[in-house]
């Protein structure tokens, strides 16, 4: 028996599990904890000092931050930062995950892990305390290190590996967006495009402040949440029955390969694996529904640009159009383009959200293969739980 425990790497088999988002399956508690926290110490540095960049930049008022735009050279120099701003975080902490992958398993990696805090500590409290308005460096320290208490507790619990897996499946699916696009979004476009060239849309999204729009796009989220809770759960119940494994899914690949004979006897999930398995899926389908909804925006924002002039959006909500500011951000484009393309992005985003689960032309390209990959998960889990020592 000792030859069939030993025929699987188990320190590769645990890293493969959090790799795959299912840290719970992993029996015995998460180390190095100061080293897995890395990228996301890496994504808030990166992330708060360009939000600070750009409070610099936007000046103290509009008419400031517009007389600067009107200069060719600070309008390349505000839109690089915005780019910055979004690819750099997350481009650092990509990186940071690659150097953590090499040192986690060879125990390596504590004393870069303590600068890396270091800095996560001190730098933006510092940063605000220099630029405007000042604020106060105690308390700024107290503000990350309470950060950094939750990045601990985030990362005991495994909510490092289940988001990065979210993270790179959703990316994945990009390649699929084509199909998605081409068989089934013409119908939707089609309809929110001439929705979008209705006046009362703007007219009532124009009397929103943005944070009813927000409260607005929260509603379609909470929905969409709760139908795909409410689905993903029985999909999990499904795939998760005791017993013998039924149709076990090939291990090719994964550290379980040289595991041969019949699948072992499923032991039954606990509560905390289960949880698990279904916040993967529904982490990945809002991620894949999220990237569908930026592009829906920024499509719409595009086409407005286009298309719909000042006197036309004066036409339609009686007054000039307003100066547009996203995330605290001011953008060269008319604030009520910028509510109409959130108000329809949130609207395709529910309704991609439904057909993603139970439409057979979405299911088929967007989820099936995460249901071929939990099922791979659990059989992997079925072998790696089958050859654990035996305690006492």
């Amino acid at each position: 028996m000792e030859s069939v425990r030993e025929s699987y790497d188990r320190e590769a088999a645990e890293q493969w599990f959090r790799r795959r988002g299912l840290p719970s399956v992993v029996r015995g508690r998460p180390a190095h904890l100061l080293v897995r926290i890395v990228p996301a110490e890496v994504f808030v540095v990166l992330l708060l000092v360009f939000t600070t960049a750009t409070d610099v930049l936007d000046g103290g008022t509009d008419d400031e931050f517009a007389r600067r735009m009107d200069q060719t050279w600070f309008a390349l120099l505000y839109l690089a930062v915005l780019l910055a701003y979004v690819v750099v975080p997350a481009v650092g902490a990509w990186l940071a995950a690659r150097w953590v992958r090499r040192r986690v398993p060879a125990r390596r990696g504590t004393p870069g892990a303590l600068a890396v805090a270091l800095v996560f500590l001190v730098l933006n409290p510092i940063v605000d305390a220099i630029a405007p308005p000042h604020d106060s460096l105690p308390v700024g320290v107290l503000e990350m290190l309470g950060l950094l208490v939750l990045l601990f507790a985030a990362a005991f619990f495994g909510g490092g590996s289940i988001l990065g897996w979210a993270l790179r499946s959703a990316f994945r699916q990009l390649g699929r967006l084509g199909d998605l696009t081409s068989r089934a979004l013409p119908l939707l476009l089609l309809f929110t495009v001439f929705g979008f060239f209705t006046t009362e849309i703007w007219q009532v999204t124009a009397d929103l402040t943005r944070h009813r729009v927000w409260l607005v796009v929260g509603l379609f989220s909470v929905i969409a949440v709760l139908f795909l809770v409410s689905t993903l759960s029985d999909e999990v119940r499904s795939l998760t029955k005791t017993g013998k494994a039924l149709e076990p899914a090939p291990l090719d690949g994964t550290p379980f390969a040289s595991c041969t004979g019949p699948a072992p006897d499923r032991q039954p999930l606990t509560k905390l694996e289960r949880a698990n398995m279904v916040l993967v899926l529904l982490l990945t389908q809002i991620l894949q529904t999220l990237v569908l909804s930026v592009l829906t925006f920024v499509f719409f924002v595009a086409f407005g640009v286009i298309t719909v002039r000042a006197p036309v959006i004066k036409a339609w909500v009686g007054h000039d159009p307003t100066p547009g500011t996203l995330f605290g951000i001011q953008v060269p484009i008319a604030n009520e383009l910028l509510q109409v393309s959130l108000f329809i992005a949130a609207f395709s985003a529910l309704y991609f959200a439904a057909g993603a689960v139970t439409d057979s032309t979405y299911r088929s390209s967007f989820f099936e293969p995460l249901v071929r990959h939990l099922g791979t998960s659990l059989t992997a889990r079925d072998h790696y739980l089958a050859r654990l020592p035996v305690r006492g």
